[in-house]
C-alpha cells in the first residue's frame, strides 16, 4: 500500500473513531439530561399526587380545587399506584404492577424517594406520611417524544458519521497528494539516474520541512557514490596500467632472453631487469592488500605509542634510502609539553603513514633538503613536512586520495600512487587532521594535527 493511501486510510480511522467515541459521549448524555428531565416531572406529579388524595380534608375547597386541576394536567397518560404499609394498592390503579414488587417497597420507605426505570417505563416514588397513614405513592409513565429523540439523534449521528468519513477520505487523500508530491517528483528524478554517467543533483523546492533535509541527504549520498564511482573508475584504469607495466616488462625481458643465447653479462642484465619488475609487481601488490584491510575498517589493537620513537625510525630507514637528500627535523617542543608525544594508536600503520608522506616530500624534492617541524599547536602535536620540490597542481589536490591517481607533473617519478591514498586513510581512521598547502614549483607543507 503506498504511503499516501495509508495516510488516508488511517486519518480516516483516527477521524471515525474520535467521532464515534463524541456520539456516544453526546448521546448518552442527551438521555441522562433527558431522563433527569422527565423524572423531576415525574417528581411533581408524585407530590400533586399525594396533596390530592391524601390533604383534600386538610385544605380548604378552593386550595383543593387548584391542585385538583394542577393534578388532573400533570398525571394524563400517567400510571398512579398508593401503597399502605401492608404493600396493598390503596388508591389509583386497582390492577398491580409486577415490576413495583415488595423489594422496592422497602427501598421507598427507605429512602422516601426512589426512581428507576423498567424497559421504556418510568417510574418515580416518594413515601408519604399523613395523618391517614403512611403510604408508598408510585408515578408510572413512558415518554414517547423522548424515544422519537433518541431515535432522531441516533439517525442524526450516523449521518453526520457517514459525511464525515467521506469528507475526510477526500481531504486527507487530497492532502496527501499535495504532501507527497515532491516525492513523486524525487521518485521521477531517481528513476531517469544513470550513476556510470554524468554527476546527479536532485532538484527540489525550499520547504524548510524534514523532506528538505531527507533530499539534501539523498544529495550528499548521490555525490559521495558519483566519487566513489569516479575514484572506481580511476583506481581501475591506473591499477590495470600500474599492473601492465611491469608485466608487460617482465614478458618482454624473457622473450628476448630466449630468443637465443647470450652473454652471462646479458643474462644478468636482463634478470636485474626482470627481478626490480617483480618487486616493483610485489610492492603495488603489498600496497592494495593495506589499503584493502583499511578499506575494509580492520583496526588492530591500539595502544599508547610514543610518536617521536615511530618518527625516528621513520627516519633512520629514509636516510638509507635516499643518502642524496638532506631530511632536518626541527624541534619546537618544549621538554615540559612532552606528553603531547603519546597517542593512542597502531603503531605499524602509523609508521606507513609518515614513511608514505616524508619519502614523498624526499621523492619530489629533486635534492633540496626536506624539513620537518615537531610543535605544540593549542595543545596538540603539530607535525609539519615541507619540501622546495615540484608542487602538486591544484587540479590535483581534489584527488591526491585516490588509489593509483598520480598528478601531471609527477608521472616521470617513480611510484605507483598508493602512498598518499594509505597515508590518507590511516590518518583518518586515527582521527588525526591533514592540511596540504602546495604551489607548483616551489614545494609543498603537510602538516598533520593529533587532536
Amino acid at each position: 500500500m503506498k504511503i499516501q493511501h495509508k495516510l488516508t486510510l488511517n486519518s480516516s480511522l483516527v477521524f471515525g473513531l474520535v467521532f464515534t467515541i463524541a456520539s456516544v459521549l453526546i448521546y448518552l448524555n442527551f438521555i441522562r439530561s433527558a431522563e433527569r428531565i422527565f423524572f423531576e416531572d415525574l417528581a411533581r406529579t408524585a407530590s400533586l399526587t399525594a396533596m390530592f388524595y391524601l390533604e383534600e380534608d386538610e385544605l380548604s375547597t378552593k386550595d383543593y380545587s387548584r391542585i385538583e386541576k394542577k393534578f388532573l394536567t400533570a398525571s394524563a397518560d400517567q400510571e398512579i399506584r398508593l401503597y399502605d404499609k401492608t404493600g396493598m394498592i390503596h388508591y389509583g390503579e386497582a390492577d398491580p404492577d409486577t415490576n413495583i414488587t415488595s423489594k422496592i417497597l422497602k427501598t421507598i420507605r427507605a429512602k422516601n424517594r426512589y426512581n428507576f426505570k423498567v424497559d421504556n417505563a418510568f417510574y418515580y416514588a416518594i413515601y408519604y406520611r399523613d395523618n391517614q397513614g403512611s403510604f408508598s405513592i408510585i408515578i408510572k409513565a413512558k415518554n414517547p417524544v423522548l424515544e422519537a429523540q433518541e431515535n432522531e439523534l441516533i439517525r442524526i449521528l450516523l449521518i453526520a458519521l457517514v459525511i464525515g468519513v467521506a469528507v475526510i477520505v477526500a481531504l486527507s487523500y487530497s492532502l496527501s497528494r499535495i504532501a507527497y508530491s515532491p516525492v513523486r517528483h524525487i521518485i521521477e528524478q531517481v528513476k531517469t539516474i544513470d550513476m556510470t554517467g554524468q554527476k546527479h543533483t536532485l532538484t527540489y523546492r525550499q520547504t524548510k520541512d524534514e523532506l528538505e533535509d531527507l533530499f539534501k541527504e539523498f544529495n550528499w549520498m548521490l555525490e559521495k557514490v558519483y566519487q566513489n564511482i569516479q575514484i572506481q573508475k580511476n583506481f581501475i584504469n591506473h591499477a590495470s596500467h600500474e599492473l601492465k607495466s611491469p608485466l608487460a616488462s617482465i614478458v618482454g625481458n624473457l622473450e628476448v632472453l630466449l630468443q637465443k643465447d647470450r652473454e652471462i653479462q646479458e643474462y644478468k642484465n636482463i634478470g636485474q631487469n626482470v627481478l626490480n619488475d617483480a618487486g616493483r609487481l610485489e610492492k603495488i601488490l603489498q600496497n592494495l592488500l593495506v589499503l584493502a584491510g583499511l578499506d575494509q575498517n580492520y583496526n588492530e589493537k591500539t595502544s599508547e605509542e610514543r610518536i617521536d620513537e615511530i618518527l625516528w625510525e621513520v627516519l633512520d630507514t629514509l636516510a638509507s634510502d635516499y643518502k642524496k637528500t638532506k631530511i632536518n627535523l626541527h624541534w619546537n617542543l618544549p621538554q615540559d609539553h612532552t606528553e603531547l608525544l603519546e597517542y593512542r594508536c597502531v603503531s605499524t600503520q602509523i609508521y606507513i603513514a609518515l614513511y608514505n608522506l616524508i619519502e614523498n616530500a624526499a621523492k619530489f624534492s629533486s635534492g633540496k633538503p626536506v624539513n620537518i617541524t615537531v610543535e605544540n599547536q593549542s595543545g596538540h602535536l603539530l607535525i609539519q613536512i615541507e619540501d622546495k620540490g615540484i608542487g602538486i597542481n591544484p587540479n590535483d589536490l581534489d584527488h591526491i586520495k585516490e588509489p593509483f591517481y598520480r598528478g601531471v607533473n609527477a608521472v616521470r617519478t617513480k611510484g605507483n600512487g598508493l602512498g598518499m591514498t594509505i597515508a590518507g586513510k590511516i590518518l583518518e581512521n586515527h582521527g588525526i587532521g591533514i592540511s596540504i598547502d602546495s604551489k607548483v614549483g616551489s614545494g609543498t607543507r603537510i602538516g598533520l594535527l593529533f587532536s
